[in-house]
């Protein structure tokens, strides 16, 4: 009993200190562990991915031309932007008359609204189809709206089959999980590889 009242209490606060600390460090290394694991897993999955080989199915040759198209707009309405200040002070100093403002304006604005359309008819246009080995996948590289080129992987047993799909100019590719997203495919302008793969998932 003496001993126990002679005993410093320091002993005991800095054991209690120390399991504080040992349970901080245990907490700490068990999250250092499974950020690890998740970013290993992650490594895994991307090294995977590269490591997966595509092979082309399809190509459209005038992607390129729809791509600068769709890209073209944007030039239009910088040039129409910075020509307009311009021309309605020439207007206001008497260099030019009102008609070549307004001429200027109306086929700027008009060439915008134009190209705009145009751009939105030739959007998610497909200008390659690649298949991965498994033959399962399918990677989809297709011109957005602003004329970037974009990728998509899909499964295959996502698509439509090709009797389900609405067919005009070009054909429409949509997927079975996700009907608001769809692309378009030429055939009659492309260019195809495979033609057995081709066929068996968008028809003749």
């Amino acid at each position: 009993m003496l001993r126990r009242l002679l005993r410093p209490p320091t002993i005991r606060i800095l054991w209690n200190q120390g399991a504080s600390s040992n349970r901080y460090l245990s907490n700490k290394t068990a999250n250092s562990n499974s950020n690890a694991a998740t970013a290993t897993a992650q490594d895994v999955t991307m090294h995977n991915s590269l490591l997966t080989e595509w092979r082309p199915i399809y190509r459209l040759p005038l992607i390129r031309l729809i791509a600068a198209f769709n890209r073209l707009k944007i030039y239009q309405a910088v040039l129409t932007a910075a020509g307009a200040p311009i021309l309605f002070g020439l207007q206001q100093a008497g260099h030019i008359t009102s008609d070549v403002f307004g001429i200027y304006a109306t086929l700027g604005i008009s060439g915008v609204v134009t190209l705009t359309l145009g751009s939105m008819a030739a959007s998610n246009l497909i200008g390659f189809i690649y298949i991965n080995d498994q033959e399962d996948m399918l990677k989809l590289a297709y011109v957005d709206f602003w004329g970037r080129r974009q990728e998509q992987l899909v499964e295959i047993d996502q698509i439509k089959p090709a009797w389900e799909q609405r067919i005009s100019f070009y054909q429409r590719i949509e997927l079975i999980d996700d009907d608001k997203q769809r692309y378009k495919l030429l055939q009659r302008f492309g260019v195809v590889s495979d033609p057995a793969i081709f066929e068996s998932l968008f028809g003749h």
